[in-house]
């Protein structure tokens, strides 16, 4: 995510948030968003790592900077239910965090979902907009929105489902949701990717990815592929004049392997 002169990058299997100045190569900063540390041993952190996929911008007026950003877990499993809310500090002061308990929500998702994965969401007004990432198992991707101060405040939430996306498949294997963006317009810019895996929680090969691009009603726009066949996770995006441009950084599953800034260009 893009905040004005920074970078706001989250790590699924990480207890921070990182931060990247947008007109400088110095070194980015970690902010800590839940006390501990992971086990380095693969199976076990993935085991009881937040599984942190959505970071939103909430524009609130109640910090100085007016600014504060919510990170919320996949909720893929009881550990992946958490949220946090960063305030971030003008003058490049240190964001404070507080931990935000989803239980509620996630209860109230458990009965609409066949298998919860939230990698994606926007915000719309008062409404929180999910998207819930499908599998070779639930090759859907589903569109669920709810109140944003309700889910804020760890209340019970009235979920509303707006819509079931049936995105393209690459060679048997579904493209699936693994971030949004939403445009000035009301237009919102996904990024998807095949991944060979039957569920939520295993990763897989990945056979293709791409960006979809859907109207303010949630309609399949367009369909680009991308031509790196890399797992992209988060994207941040605006109009210009040649369509939209794009920062998205990818994921290797592997924490031997640092993650990848590109850019990219839509074409409208």
């Amino acid at each position: 995510m893009r905040v004005a002169d920074s970078f706001y990058v989250l790590c699924d299997d990480a207890h921070h948030i990182g931060v990247f100045g947008t007109d400088q190569e110095a070194p980015g900063q970690l902010v800590r968003l839940l006390s501990g540390n992971l086990p380095r041993d693969a199976a076990k952190r993935k085991a009881v790592k937040p599984d942190f996929e959505i970071l939103l911008e909430l524009l609130t007026g109640a910090t100085p900077s007016g600014t504060r950003l919510l990170a919320m877990g996949s909720g893929s499993t009881p550990q992946r239910m958490r949220g946090v809310l960063i305030d971030l500090s003008p003058h490049g002061a240190t964001p404070e965090v507080e931990i935000v308990d989803l239980t509620p929500f996630f209860a109230a998702l458990t009965p609409l979902c066949p298998e919860i994965n939230l990698e994606g969401a926007c915000v719309i007004a008062d409404q929180i907009v999910l998207f819930n990432r499908g599998n070779i198992t639930h090759p859907e991707t589903l569109i669920f929105s709810t109140s944003l101060s309700a889910l804020l405040m760890g209340d019970a939430v009235d979920l509303r489902q707006e819509r079931t996306l049936p995105l393209p498949f690459i060679t048997g294997v579904p493209l699936s949701v693994t971030d949004v963006a939403r445009l000035e317009d009301g237009t919102l810019l996904l990024s998807a990717v095949a991944e060979a895996t039957g569920d939520s929680y295993a990763d897989g090969a990945i056979i293709g990815a791409a960006f979809v691009l859907l109207d303010a009603q949630y309609n399949i726009v367009k369909v680009e592929m991308i031509e790196q066949n890399c797992k992209i996770e988060g994207i941040a995006a605006e109009r210009n004049e040649r369509g939209i441009g794009i920062f998205c950084v990818s994921d290797a599953d592997d924490p031997a392997k640092p993650a990848s800034l590109y850019t990219a260009c839509f074409p409208i």
